[in-house]
């Protein structure tokens, strides 16, 4: 479509170049979970869901935004990020001009990405299950390490195995998919992902057990 190109070339490339370049200048070293890659992952999942949602193109740049925004503030800081990455979306979007009521419909697609997620309506929704995809991807165990070793190399917690995978299982356990698509396309994959997790506790805490007697 004509309209999307002009769209896409417009405030949403200019977005895109922004982030990739504070990623490039700010992101730490130890941000090796809430990496670019994540990023550009959780843009492209959100691109689906709308697109298979039917979004009207003014509602796809909202949540898009959203998205290339939602981890800027990683690089400050772990806990409250979202106030931080709102910030970031605010000061460049206002600097573009960019109108103020979808200013705020993108900080409250941010702000849904808190956890636990409370999504207000069908953006905030998709924004959310873009961000948490990866529950249900295959390589959870991969991911989860790559998670854990940001957490230590930032000092946020270290935690024994059976801790890690106790919070990892808790996690689980509060998250729900909103959307149709990603329960269809991950809501299974996150089941099994959940009682691999549950699996690898029952098995840890029997080793434990054998240590002990």
């Amino acid at each position: 479509h004509s309209e999307k190109t002009m769209l896409d070339s417009l405030i949403l490339k200019k977005v895109e170049n922004y982030v990739l370049e504070l990623f490039a200048k700010k992101s730490l070293a130890e941000n090796i979970f809430h990496s670019i890659s994540h990023t550009k992952e959780v843009v492209d999942v959100a691109d689906k869901i709308g697109t298979t949602e039917g979004l009207a193109m003014a509602d796809m740049e909202i949540i898009l935004i959203a998205c290339w925004f939602h981890d800027t503030g990683h690089f400050h800081c772990c806990h409250g990020h979202e106030d931080q990455s709102s910030e970031y979306a605010r000061s460049y979007l206002e600097n573009e001009s960019y109108p103020e009521e979808n200013i705020k419909k993108i900080i409250g697609c941010i702000n849904a990405t808190r956890i636990p997620q409370i999504p207000k309506n069908k953006l905030e929704e998709i924004v959310c299950d873009a961000d948490l995809h990866h529950l249900g991807q295959i390589n959870i165990e991969e991911r989860g390490k790559i998670l854990r070793q940001e957490f230590e190399l930032r000092g946020v917690k270290t935690l024994s195995d059976i801790e890690w995978l106790r919070t990892s299982i808790e996690f689980f356990k509060n998250h729900r998919f909103f959307t149709e698509y990603a329960r269809r396309e991950y809501g299974l994959q996150k089941n099994v992902n959940q009682q691999i997790l549950e699996k690898m506790l029952e098995n840890l805490i029997n080793r434990q057990g054998r240590k002990t007697d």
